[in-house]
């Protein structure tokens, strides 16, 4: 009957918007586990993470699966008494919500790769998740990757550590080369006006667009636009401090960056509707992209040249300080309806050990999450032949983290619909749209957890 119950309910939360249920799926998914878990013991199940093997989930990825079917293999070779099962999470409207409803429906894996920190967050205030570093050897562990400064600066919740970066991805703009060959470009742009004027120059003489926006209101696109360019403009300082329970978007950098974008599709600079890589078809100027795209990429359109550089910045910007970006991160987590817990942990910890971090690298183009990416040895060669890849690790001590918080869908829905879409269909000024969000946003802050 319970069961009847909670399929039911969580059917009805599925139906809603992402943004809008997780919070009431993940209160569900507590109660559910808590029932259950006093039963589990008492009887069998046919579910996937009562096999005899560890059952691993990673993105669904191109790139990324070729690594993983490598280092699974490897594994399993030498292992037999504990395979992997490994596959893609499958298809569905977001990853996280599949992730979810197979975790509530038991038919979860025991680890998942593709875990960001806010998704993690809210996953421990639901008690599914195993507080890594509880784990015996976790420490020596991030040691011995030379990760252990990343951990204790970004990734502890409420005193605990749910989830190990994997990879860490920081955001910069590519420029068409050919155009600015085309307007005999020496210096590329390092301010708004700069970048403004560039962009006119572009557009003028060459019909093309000035810089991809994607205007999706799904609330992960914003990490590669707004957020991005927030952490420019705000030189690294977060846009909420978690601490305080305070939004930052109306303070001088928001309202900046909220300025910026309002600019470029009042000017024209980027159409009010997607296009399809559109940069890679030599349609736009510029487009703000992490490392993971260059071998796409280049696999897709190995005819276009580009030039890649910081992102641009305020005109208040101090002209010798260095340019901050946003770095997309996600990481691995151990979920506490696993019954094997132990046998998942070593493989964690042999995942982590750095063994298989030039073939992460030479595979993916993502760069690991370790601490020693430029001076390491074993990544010398590796950059020497990739110096687009290596403009990226040489960017990681001016990168931040997505803020670790567990309202991270909400914030960003809110950001959506009280900002990003008004400013791009010229419904709100730019200090307005500012303001509403702010102001909506720091409501949800207070009254969350």
């Amino acid at each position: 009957m319970i069961w009847h119950l909670f399929r039911k309910k969580v059917k009805s939360i599925v139906d809603e918007s992402f943004g809008e249920s997780m919070i009431k799926y993940l209160t569900i998914l507590a109660v559910f586990i808590t029932v259950t878990t006093m039963v589990m013991s008492c009887h069998s199940s046919k579910a996937e993470n009562d096999t005899k093997n560890i059952s691993y989930w990673t993105a669904p990825s191109l790139e990324l699966s070729k690594f993983e079917s490598k280092v699974v293999e490897e594994w399993n070779l030498s292992h037999p008494d504990s395979r992997i099962d490994w596959k893609t999470i499958p298809a569905g409207t977001t990853s996280e919500e599949v992730l979810l409803t197979a975790i509530a429906t038991r038919t979860g894996p025991d680890i998942c790769s593709n875990i960001f920190g806010g998704f993690a967050a809210q996953m421990a205030d639901a008690k599914v998740l195993v507080a890594l570093d509880t784990m015996p050897g976790f420490w020596d562990v991030m040691e011995k990757r030379k990760m252990t400064n990343i951990i204790r600066n970004n990734w502890f919740y409420n005193g605990h550590v749910y989830v190990v970066p994997v990879y860490v991805n920081p955001e910069m703009i590519w420029y068409n080369k050919k155009m600015l060959d085309k307007l005999e470009v020496t210096k590329l742009p390092r301010t708004y006006s700069e970048f403004f004027t560039l962009l006119d120059q572009v557009c003028t003489t060459q019909k093309v667009y000035g810089l991809t926006v994607d205007i999706s209101s799904k609330w992960y696109k914003r990490w590669f636009d707004y957020l991005t360019l927030y952490a420019a403009a705000a030189a690294g300082d977060p846009y909420i401090n978690v601490k305080e329970k305070e939004a930052l978007f109306d303070n001088q950098a928001g309202t900046a960056v909220t300025e910026f974008f309002f600019n470029v599709f009042e000017k024209g600079y980027a159409p009010r509707f997607d296009i399809q890589d559109g940069f890679q078809k030599e349609m736009f100027l510029a487009s703000i992209k992490g490392a993971g795209d260059i071998t796409r990429t280049k696999r897709m359109y190995p005819d276009l040249e580009y030039v890649i550089a910081p992102l641009v910045v305020p005109d208040y910007y101090p002209v010798n300080a260095p340019v901050y970006t946003l770095a997309e991160s996600k990481g691995m987590v151990l979920f506490n309806t696993s019954r094997k817990k132990g046998e998942s942990w070593d493989f964690m910890k042999w995942y982590f050990s750095g063994g298989h971090d030039s073939l992460w690298l030479e595979l993916t183009n993502f760069l690991p999450a370790r601490e020693d990416l430029i001076d390491n040895p074993i990544f010398i060669e590796y950059f020497n032949d990739n110096p687009d890849i290596k403009l990226y690790a040489e960017a990681l001590d001016f990168s931040v983290p997505l803020v670790l918080t567990p309202q991270t869908v909400e914030i960003q829905t809110i950001l959506n619909r009280e900002l990003w879409q008004p400013i791009i269909f010229g419904l709100k000024s730019p200090a307005i749209a500012s303001r509403d969000a702010n102001q909506t946003i720091q409501r949800i802050l207070k009254s969350g957890p």
